[in-house]
């Protein structure tokens, strides 16, 4: 029996299933892997763009497959693009990040009529310090950014796909992720000493990445491992919650 062609789009959490070494190898299996050990009807084509936003896929390729997942949305966050209205996604006017994303499924759907579509939101997450490059660094879900925070992103993206009668998951509400949990601790300096400040003792606490050691050690490791991206555990969680949505739609 032929496989189930399986296409994911997304950002860095996808894009790393397949390049663990970007991890530092603190993760050693991604949700996608995960999720075909649990579905092994599936076969993958993983097309993740580290970095990507909504607008980045308005022009990169969508094969044809038989089944495709979404996960976007933390970037066009961080980078403080303009969330839109749910007029701008089912027009699909490309602009906002709904409008973005709606024209990408609507791309989804040139690429296969028949497909069945999966949309995804976004997680919480903690500040973001880059494991290999320590300057690549970005705020935590904790406060807005341009007056919008990542949950409002998150469940607009999820009432959008739901209103649209296409299936979602609205992973940020089910997995769990939260401030208390993402990260263990951060340990940075204060008052003279080194200290692991749990959330959100560390919020507001100066982290100098040419200076100062790397703020999330191994023993800081909790749903995350750099305050962004799933740890081992974290992609467990996202894969048991998405493989269950997908047997739905097979």
């Amino acid at each position: 029996m032929d496989k189930i062609r399986w296409c994911a789009i997304g950002d860095s959490f996808t894009y790393l299933n397949d390049h663990l070494d970007e991890t530092g190898y603190r993760v050693t299996k991604g949700y996608l892997s995960r999720i075909l050990e649990k579905v092994p009807e599936l076969t993958l084509m993983n097309i993740g763009v580290n970095g990507s936003t909504t607008e980045d896929w308005l022009a990169i390729p969508v094969p044809e497959a038989d089944i495709y997942t979404i996960l976007l949305g933390t970037n066009d966050w961080h980078w403080q693009r303009a969330l839109g209205t749910e007029q701008d996604f089912t027009e699909k006017k490309a602009g906002t990040i709904l409008g973005n994303l709606g024209a990408l499924i609507n791309r989804v759907y040139e690429a296969n009529p028949q497909a069945k579509l999966l949309v995804l939101n976004p997680v919480e997450r903690a500040d973001f310090i880059c494991i290999l490059d320590t300057l690549n660094q970005a705020q935590g879900s904790y406060a807005p950014e341009a007056g919008v925070m990542l949950a409002e992103v998150a469940d607009a993206i999820y009432t959008c796909a739901k209103h649209a009668g296409i299936p979602a998951l609205d992973l940020h509400k089910e997995c769990g992720f939260t401030q208390e949990n993402v990260i263990h601790f951060k340990r940075l300096r204060k008052d003279g000493s080194y200290r692991n400040l749990p959330y959100p003792d560390y919020v507001g606490v100066a982290y100098n990445p040419e200076a100062d050691e790397y703020p999330y050690p191994p023993e800081a490791v909790a749903l995350t491992y750099d305050g962004l991206h799933p740890s081992d555990e974290g992609n467990e969680i996202l894969a048991e919650l998405i493989a269950k949505e997908l047997k739905k739609l097979l």
